[in-house]
């Protein structure tokens, strides 16, 4: 809260004591930083205000996120309530483990009256006194409890309750982490009860679409500028993905890719997270940690993403994510090329595998690592799908740059490698003549195999067309050596002259069939 710099905090503190209205009091206090809340009760617990507004004031911040506010409200409420404990767990729990001996009827009346299972509210309000628990212990065997109350319950008005109960704390926006994170345990345990029942499916689509739609509104936030992400929102992102459905998960997946690049940038970091450490909270990760926390959280959920969903288009924006984070390319291809040469892999694996090596083709990325990424998708995966992808590139790379001999070369003699394998895939053949082609038309030394590639390059010229201006000038220079010194008979070289005259003027009427072509 922005104060007049006259105005101190025990100016506005001493002003409501004076007219004791602790309900506006709460209101500008929570306003303040946790260190100024915790003068705030120090100028308070030290005053002659009314009990009964300290007792509200307490009451208010017992629940505050900053543990030092919220001891100095417990002390507050010790010295101004006689009876009352700062830990209301170990009461409650001295109670169960008394009726308990009373036997299963008596213990779960205990339950429903102590954890105020009378509607979704009250309910919730006492998970949130439990869970603030200091004592781990203590609210260990209470979840414990709780969680066979849960399992042994017929009721399904109840259960419906509790479940409400624990996914408002879940969505919550003022719940820290760890009250969360035991509210979702309560609900696996309740899904783990009712999975197989009408109101499981029910209840967990609603579970589903409740987590969707803090998700999105989290998302939305966070795309308007006004916050960066933290780990809180973070898992707010994260909670529904597995279940989210291709449309969302393409959303998140997008949005991760563009913070964890982001987050490689020292200078554009703080555009996109929210990781600076609060000056009072001495018990706060710095700066850095949380950096790289949230990096490697948002990395393995992405990678539990991939055994859940078979979605070709999420799968593909997993490995551009996990692609991205690798330094060194290099030594990941060849940490690949070494597991495909040494290790039996599964299906599975050589898919994630030729999905990474697709990503060297993306933009910006090393010429010779794409050609190394390219032979190994042609020759050590060598299935149709994956040499497409790399004759694809290969072809766009000839055709696009001015190569010198030996690069030429070598690639001529890479295609003629994969044109001697007898079982190759038709569509993979026509391509690879006509990489060899615009690299070496010298090479081809048969009748049958010049027709066929001047077949291929036909259908190309009269059909869409050659793929750009670049690629017409590889064609034509190409034809003008294969006419020269290749063509094994005058049709051929006919034939050769008629795809230069249509590639250089697609225009005019002339048919390969008038000129008695082969």
């Amino acid at each position: 809260m922005a104060f007049e710099a006259e105005v101190s905090v025990k100016d506005i503190v001493s002003f409501y004591i004076k007219i004791n209205d602790a309900a506006k009091a709460k209101k500008d206090i929570a306003k303040l930083s946790a260190k100024d809340k915790a003068i705030a009760f120090d100028i308070i617990a030290a005053s002659s205000g009314n009990h009964d507004f300290k007792i509200e004031i307490a009451k208010y911040f017992v629940y505050d996120l900053d543990a030092r506010v919220r001891r100095k409200a417990e002390i507050m409420l010790e010295d101004l309530l006689p009876g009352w404990v700062s830990d209301p767990a170990e009461s409650i729990l001295k109670l169960l483990k008394t009726v308990d001996t009373k036997g299963g009827t008596h213990r779960n009346a205990a339950i429903r009256f102590l954890f105020g299972i009378i509607d979704s509210g009250s309910l919730r309000d006492t998970f949130m006194t439990l869970l603030n628990s200091r004592n781990r212990a203590h609210m260990a065997e209470i979840i414990a409890i709780l969680e066979g109350y849960i399992d042994s319950s017929q009721d399904e008005r109840e259960q419906v309750k509790i479940f409400d109960a624990c996914l408002d704390i879940v969505l919550s926006d003022d719940a820290d982490y760890n009250i969360k994170h035991h509210a979702s345990n309560l609900l696996s345990v309740f899904f783990k009860k009712v999975q197989a029942t009408n109101l499981g499916e029910a209840l967990r689509q609603k579970y589903i679409e409740k987590q969707i739609e803090k998700a999105e509104g989290v998302y939305r936030y966070l795309c308007s500028g006004a916050s960066g992400l933290s780990a809180t929102f973070l898992e707010d992102l994260l909670r529904p993905l597995n279940d989210g459905g291709k449309t969302f998960q393409l959303k998140m997946l997008n949005y991760f890719k563009f913070v964890l690049e982001k987050a490689q940038n020292p200078e554009e970091v703080d555009t996109v997270m929210d990781i600076y450490p609060d000056y009072w909270n001495n018990d706060e990760l710095p700066r850095e940690e949380k950096l790289v926390k949230i990096c490697r959280r948002i990395i393995v959920a992405v990678e539990e993403l991939w055994d859940v969903s078979d979605d070709a288009e999420v799968r593909s924006l997993i490995i551009k994510i996990i692609y991205g984070q690798y330094a060194d390319k290099r030594e990941m291809l060849e940490q690949i090329r070494a597991k495909l040469d040494t290790e039996t892999l599964s299906e599975a694996a050589r898919d994630k595998i030729a999905l990474m090596l697709h990503c060297f083709f993306l933009p910006g990325e090393n010429d010779a690592l794409k050609l190394l990424a390219a032979n190994i998708l042609i020759f050590k995966l060598g299935d149709a799908r994956n040499r497409s992808v790399a004759l694809d590139y290969l072809i766009s790379y000839v055709e696009n740059k001015n190569l010198n001999y030996a690069e030429r070369g070598s690639i001529a003699t890479a295609m003629e490698s994969l044109l001697n394998e007898k079982r190759l895939a038709e569509e993979v053949r026509k391509t690879a003549r006509y990489l060899l082609f615009i690299t070496g038309p010298e090479r081809f030394d048969t009748a049958e195999e010049q027709k066929a590639v001047l077949g291929h390059i036909r259908s190309m010229v009269e059909g869409r067309g050659l793929s750009s201006q670049h690629a017409a000038q590889r064609v034509l220079e190409s034809l003008e050596i294969f006419s020269k010194t290749t063509a094994s008979t005058d049709k051929l070289k006919m034939a050769a002259h008629y795809l230069e005259f249509k590639i250089r003027q697609p225009n005019e009427s002339l048919t390969w069939g008038k000129l008695d072509l082969p």
